[in-house]
């Protein structure tokens, strides 16, 4: 709770040490609310902000034809945020969302069109859990700020709970859609209301991620979760929902099969598209089709991640001295063999994520047996 706040802290508040003034030329620091702003830059200037309340296209335009040597952060309600990522990152990151823009459907409603803005964004962005404190052994500030950063989300695909309702928010702001960011009870996580034809509606992307990546009802954004017509409109969906093709398929499922967890991977895959589903969604949508059909089987899944530099992260699911994990070259579920997790696991060529026990498995760097 405390690293939330000291986060959200680092966030929202620029270095007071930085001046600057959006009326002054010669500032370090810059403010941008309109073109005219542009107009003010030279060579002094190293550092931007750009107000998130309110999309301006042709400032965009001109930071992306003349923002090569500066350094780009978020502005709300007047404060400057503390992140500031490079220029490619900016990019990149509005690139994506140039994509978004170009296959998103014509003639839709504002409802419709913060629905659209919703979903699209859950397709492309998972919560990076390599800068969660719970399961990682070195807790870096900076990699946390980093992905609070609306252009590092998105062009990374890798997000904060901060960056998905601020991204959301900016997002909305292109269509004229009020959104606000507020704080939910839930520990202080935060979360979006939009004001939409006199109606408002709270809407939670940190918690649709895994529904959204795997094209199930959402859960959190309001009362339009299931409302079949509207998903077929904006293109999430194109008959029905995966949930139902799932039912379908398990329905006749033998749970005494001594394979049964195999049987579901392979069933399953066939109904969603898991290699665009990211690592840590994978598992939430895992967990809650376990739930559901075989309640009582104990059934583990682990994070676990390839060492490198970018610490991929992948998942084991585990049952009756069986792990399974997706190969993504391979495009399928695929059981591991126990001798070769262990042999990598002493390598030190994948890595567990701290507080993870993987089932009857004991290698010689750190004891992880049940």
């Amino acid at each position: 709770m405390f690293t939330f706040f000291i986060v959200l802290l680092y966030n929202c508040y620029v270095d007071k040490n930085m001046k600057g003034d959006k009326n002054m030329k010669g500032s370090v620091i810059h403010d941008i609310f309109d073109i005219s702003d542009c107009q003010k830059l030279d060579e002094n200037t190293k550092y931007v902000t750009l107000d998130i309340t309110t999309y301006n296209a042709s400032v965009i335009s001109y930071l992306i034809n003349n923002g090569k040597n500066l350094l780009f952060t978020d502005r709300i309600n007047q404060k400057r945020g503390f992140v500031y990522i490079d220029y490619n990152t900016f990019l990149k990151g509005q690139s994506v969302i140039d994509k978004i823009l170009d296959n998103m459907p014509k003639s839709l409603t504002k409802l419709e069109i913060a629905r659209y803005l919703y979903i699209s964004l859950g397709k492309i962005v998972g919560y990076d859990i390599n800068i969660l404190e719970d399961k990682n052994d070195f807790f870096n500030l900076s990699s946390v700020s980093s992905s609070n950063s609306i252009w590092h989300t998105l062009s990374t695909g890798k997000a904060s709970n901060i960056s998905l309702a601020k991204t959301y928010m900016y997002l909305c702001s292109i269509f004229d859609i009020k959104c606000e960011i507020i704080t939910t009870s839930e520990d202080g996580y935060l979360a979006n209301k939009l004001y939409i034809d006199n109606k408002v509606l709270t809407v939670n992307l940190s918690k649709d991620l895994a529904f959204i990546q795997s094209s199930f009802p959402t859960t959190s954004f309001a009362v339009y979760n299931n409302d079949i017509e509207l998903d077929k409109k904006i293109g999430y969906i194109k008959k029905t929902y995966n949930d139902k093709l799932i039912d379908k398929a398990l329905s006749s499922i033998n749970l005494m099969n001594e394979n049964v967890v195999l049987e579901i991977l392979m069933k399953t895959q066939k109904i969603l598209d898991v290699s665009k589903i990211k690592p840590n969604e994978l598992a939430i949508i895992y967990n809650y089709i376990f739930n559901k059909y075989c309640p009582n089987y104990d059934i583990t899944i682990n994070n676990l991640y390839i060492n490198d530099n970018l610490k991929q992260h992948f998942i084991l699911i585990s049952y009756d001295n069986k792990h399974y994990s997706y190969n993504y070259k391979k495009q399928s579920f695929a059981v591991v063999d126990n001798d070769n997790l262990i042999r990598n696991l002493d390598s030190n060529k994948i890595g567990v994520y701290e507080n993870e026990l993987i089932p009857n498995i004991v290698f010689s760097k750190k004891s992880v047996a049940l």
